[in-house]
């Protein structure tokens, strides 16, 4: 695993891997709050809480390094909370630890900072896979 350290800090600013959306990162409490849907620097607020909030930092990304390692590369399939998503996909696997959708969209990032993970193109699809440190 190299020099990756998985409790750096997350909070700042980010794209998401589509459509390069700007979202910023906020760390409260042992949990991930997403605030989406404004430029950087000017976070929209939903009751004094990100859009989507992702519970247990730390165990979503322990059990996240697990599952890519099971699973190997796969879809990422971001989708709106009121939508199932694809059962084999990376977003369904976020969704137990939110409840939020289209977490896919937002979370990946966050472990590509951390040198986790790597998302790639392939086709019209967007693929999520550990790094190659994480890979063995």
């Amino acid at each position: 695993m190299g020099n990756v350290k998985l409790d750096q800090p997350l909070t700042g600013d980010y794209m998401t891997c589509g459509k390069a959306a700007p979202f910023h990162v906020e760390e409260r409490d042992g949990d991930l709050h997403f605030y989406v849907g404004a430029s950087f620097g000017k976070p929209q607020y939903y009751q004094s809480e990100g859009n989507p909030v992702i519970w247990g930092r730390s165990q979503v990304i322990a059990d996240s390094i697990t599952y890519l390692k099971a699973l190997g590369e796969m879809k990422l399939a971001p989708c709106r909370a009121e939508s199932m998503p694809d059962p084999d996909s990376f977003e369904a696997f976020l969704r137990s630890y939110s409840n939020h959708g289209n977490l896919a969209s937002y979370f990946p990032p966050l472990l590509e900072r951390l040198g986790v993970a790597v998302v790639t193109k392939r086709g019209r699809a967007l693929m999520i896979r550990l790094a190659d440190g994480f890979a063995a």
